[in-house]
């Protein structure tokens, strides 16, 4: 794709959209990534048991603000 990297495992992390390669895998669930990263994320926002963020109107709670603000 003509994509430069500095250095050797960014590129390797980037060869994997190409080669369709997932070899991070979730333990929870069937789910596998590309990158260690979006495994780590992904992690966190489903399995966590950690929802520090909480709607004021209705109590729901998230592991992110994020969630939370998109809520």
């Amino acid at each position: 794709c003509g994509k430069i990297f500095p250095r050797a495992y960014n590129l390797k992390s980037h060869s994997y959209c190409h080669s369709g390669e997932r070899p991070h895998k979730c333990v929870y669930c069937n789910a596998s990534f590309s990158r260690k990263h979006d495994l780590q994320r992904h992690v966190r926002t489903l399995h966590s048991k950690d929802r520090a963020h909480t709607c004021t109107v209705c109590q729901t709670s998230f592991t992110t603000f994020d969630q939370l603000r998109r809520h």
